[in-house]
């Protein structure tokens, strides 16, 4: 039986992951939206004279990336989640002991 140590000690590592979750989510956001508005801004100022042209790979690459990168982070943990029963707390990411290799 977990003495209540222990227990008030993994709610807190979870409120910890749960935190660094959010911050992820809200910069990941804050980017691509940093690249939409520099998109916006260009269609808006500079599109009619073709000048600036240096803002719209800069704004595709800001605006696109955040997304890519949460596309492929959401896949490879369904792809894993469904080919292995572990809990989210047994998962084996970088614990060669946690690590069943006979399945």
């Amino acid at each position: 039986m977990a003495s209540y140590q222990d227990v008030k000690e993994e709610k807190y590592r979870r409120f910890q992951g749960m935190v660094k979750t959010w911050i992820g989510c809200l910069g990941s956001f804050t980017l691509s939206l940093l690249g939409g508005l520099i998109l916006a801004w260009w269609e808006l100022n500079y599109h009619p004279t073709n000048e600036q042209q240096w803002m719209v790979p800069v704004g595709l690459i800001l605006f696109v990336t955040p997304l890519t990168v949460s596309l492929s982070l959401f896949i490879s943990d369904f792809y894993l989640s469904s080919t292995h029963d572990y809990s989210p707390s047994e998962k084996p990411f970088h614990d060669p002991e946690k690590l069943d290799t006979t399945r």
